[in-house]
């Protein structure tokens, strides 16, 4: 296996990272895996800094996790990612949160496209390569990753959040852990709930200054969430447990 196939860091989760119960945010996710994704693609030589100078930049599509194990506060985690072979249209990229003994906590799914920032177009895999010999074929879902479902927002609750200049990154769009507090700032779990599943399709991107309804609707242990501002800008699904 390519030395370079696979990338792993240890995390210190700070107090921030939890919420008012003691829960890891999934915010705090995603951000994890976000840091560890971009530094393996600078090891790689196709992250920003590489990229942008070819006028091309990484864009988030998808996201989904399933937590199989909190965290204790200030607990330090091992994070891994790897890239997965490429699709027809995208790129996918695993992440594994383990415990210092090598249980894994939560398992992460990304899905990626390369856009060309001039011609404001995707570059298909066929005319990209991993820098890697040979790829992890380790897989953190055997599920496939399809789109989640629209649905009509018409006579639900909403709440209503304006972007802000803190919320931007480097490619000048709302970051993609903003949207997961968007959603958790929307929604009440109670002090005996937490989140088991999470995922999210990024269907239009944020920018800021940018007013959007946050729909929910809960059935049983199942919420569904949709950002909408002139158009609808991304649908989640959260599956709930109890401690």
């Amino acid at each position: 296996m390519d030395k370079n196939a696979i990338y792993e860091e240890k995390f210190r989760l700070r107090v921030s990272d939890f919420n008012c119960h003691d829960c890891l945010l999934p915010q705090a996710v995603l951000d994890l895996a976000q840091d560890v994704a971009g530094k393996h693609a600078d090891i790689l030589h196709i992250g920003f800094e590489d990229f942008i100078k070819q006028n091309r930049i990484w864009v988030l599509m998808r996201n989904r996790f399933v937590m199989e194990k909190y965290p204790p506060l200030y607990a330090t985690v091992n994070v891994k990612t790897w890239p997965r072979e490429k699709g027809r249209a995208d790129f996918d990229r695993d992440t594994i949160i383990e415990d210092l003994n090598g249980n894994v906590l939560c398992k992460i799914q990304s899905k990626w496209v390369i856009l060309d920032v001039v011609k404001r177009c995707i570059i298909l895999p066929r005319n990209f390569e991993y820098p890697i010999k040979e790829i992890c074929e380790e897989k953190t879902f055997e599920t496939p990753f399809f789109k989640l479902e629209d649905f009509d927002c018409e006579n639900l609750p909403f709440h209503e959040i304006e972007t802000e200049y803190c919320d931007l990154d480097h490619n000048r769009h709302i970051n993609n852990i903003q949207y997961a507090k968007y959603i958790m700032n929307s929604i009440v779990l109670e002090e005996n709930e937490r989140i088991h599943t999470f995922e999210i399709d990024y269907v239009h991107e944020l920018s800021f200054g940018q007013k959007v309804k946050v729909y929910y609707e809960r059935k049983e242990n199942i919420i569904r969430v949709k950002g909408v501002s002139n158009q609808t800008n991304f649908i989640a699904v959260l599956e709930i447990e109890k401690k």
